[in-house]
């Protein structure tokens, strides 16, 4: 039998359970961010990356992936302490680090060359 909507299909496999472990240092430290500034943009950011991690652990699908992904970014530059709003800065890669990556890279595929021939020869 084939169903009309993922709603019908997500009602046919059951209920699922979020069971959330109080005693987690995750949820111990989001619960103190909460308690010291209830408007905590990074804590709102975790507690939503938590929730919507869960969800796709569980196998459901998130309606908004991009969403989750902006969030993980914001978090992501909030440790690395950098502003996500930064503008983008153009690296320059001089011609002699080219040239050297380049050369380094010529070098490690004919050493993996060598040593495939010399695995073939041991078989």
């Amino acid at each position: 039998q084939a169903f009309q909507n993922k709603e019908q299909i997500s009602m046919m496999s059951g209920r699922k359970t979020l069971e959330i472990n109080p005693n987690h240092p995750v949820v111990v430290n989001l619960l103190s961010k909460v308690k010291a500034d209830k408007e905590d943009k990074a804590a709102k950011d975790t507690a939503q990356v938590l929730f919507q991690t869960a969800l796709i652990e569980s196998g459901y699908e998130i309606s908004d992936p991009s969403a989750l992904v902006n969030r993980v970014y914001r978090l992501m530059s909030k440790e690395l302490g950098v502003d996500p709003d930064a503008p983008l800065k153009e690296v320059e890669v001089l011609e002699e680090e080219e040239e050297a990556e380049e050369e380094d890279k010529d070098e490690d595929g004919e050493e993996e060359e060598k040593e495939e021939g010399g695995k073939k020869d041991e078989l």
